[in-house]
């Protein structure tokens, strides 16, 4: 009676420190996979209860939406439960999405502790939802010009060797256009650099509905945008590409409500007919481009 009544004032005591603790944390005895307690940040940061999910398995089969994360988390936790070691044995920590009650989907960082000798296991969370927010909002500035909302060329160099590996994988053929607006310095000059600047949005505009679904616009810097079309078919398809951004650019851009009438010239290179390599393709598209202006602007060239 004096060993349960012991045992019972030391589980109640590590309830106290676990509440206690700023991170959230759930307490499950091993031979039975049975939930045994969760503190107050476990309830304010999911929203659930003990009665919620009653076992480990409970838990990991519902409240981990992504499959991957179900698997990883059977694979940390499982093989332990029947352990005999007397040592303590630490889960190192993993990214893992929970469903909260609500719905919401947090990202958090698991980890945790079995004591197997106790026939204990502690799992703990830490919530790391508003970080990842921030890392995908950098990585996202990091890849994005941010005067068009385009792809900018650290994500061109990016998709432009993603595309040329699955070419190569699939056996099709891959184009890249190198797109520039002409005389950007006079318009510049002559309209400003703001209304230079709103004439380039209006550039990127048109370039997306002169491509393919598919395909990928960015912006290479300056007057300057790439085109990376996947799987084009015969040996017209880039250059009709091209003859339809000439189309949509030809449309006069309003300007405060004034008309004004650009041009673009286009240079095509085509992988594997051109050159077998990204560096290769822009080198083959930037002469062609140049090919293009020496031809008078307002063209395409291959």
């Amino acid at each position: 009676m004096q060993n349960f009544d012991l045992e019972g004032r030391l589980e109640q005591r590590l309830a106290e420190i676990l509440d206690a603790m700023p991170i959230a944390v759930s307490w499950s005895t091993l031979k039975d996979q049975k939930l045994r307690f969760m503190n107050k940040k476990f309830t304010q940061m999911f929203g659930y209860v003990l009665s919620d999910h009653p076992t480990i398995e409970h838990w990991i089969n519902n409240a981990y939406p992504k499959p991957e994360h179900v698997k990883r988390s059977n694979e940390m936790w499982m093989p332990y439960l029947n352990s005999t070691s007397i040592h303590p044995i630490e889960i190192p920590q993993v990214e893992v999405d929970v469903i909260c009650k609500n719905g919401e989907v947090k990202t958090t960082l698991l980890g945790g502790v079995l004591i197997p000798h106790e026939g204990w296991g502690l799992a703990t969370f830490v919530d790391i939802t508003e970080r990842k927010e921030h890392e995908v909002q950098i990585e996202k500035l990091a890849m994005e010009d941010p005067l068009t909302g385009l792809a900018n060329r650290r994500a061109f160099n990016e998709i432009l060797k993603g595309t040329l590996s699955r070419a190569r994988r699939l056996d099709h053929k891959t184009a890249l256009l190198l797109v520039d607006l002409d005389h950007l310095k006079s318009l510049n000059d002559s309209l400003g650099h703001d209304r230079g600047d709103k004439v380039l949005q209006t550039l990127a505009q048109r370039l997306r509905k002169g491509i393919r679904s598919g395909d990928v616009v960015c912006r290479l810097g300056g007057d300057e945008f790439g085109i990376v079309a996947d799987a084009v078919e015969g040996e017209k398809t880039p250059e009709e590409m091209a003859g339809r951004i000439l189309e949509c650019v030809s449309e006069p851009f309003s300007l405060d409500d004034s008309p004004i009438n650009i041009s673009v010239s286009i240079g095509i290179g085509i992988f594997p007919d051109d050159t077998d390599n990204a560096e290769g393709l822009y080198k083959y598209a930037d002469e062609a481009l140049y090919r293009a202006k020496n031809g008078g602007r307002g063209r395409w060239s291959r």
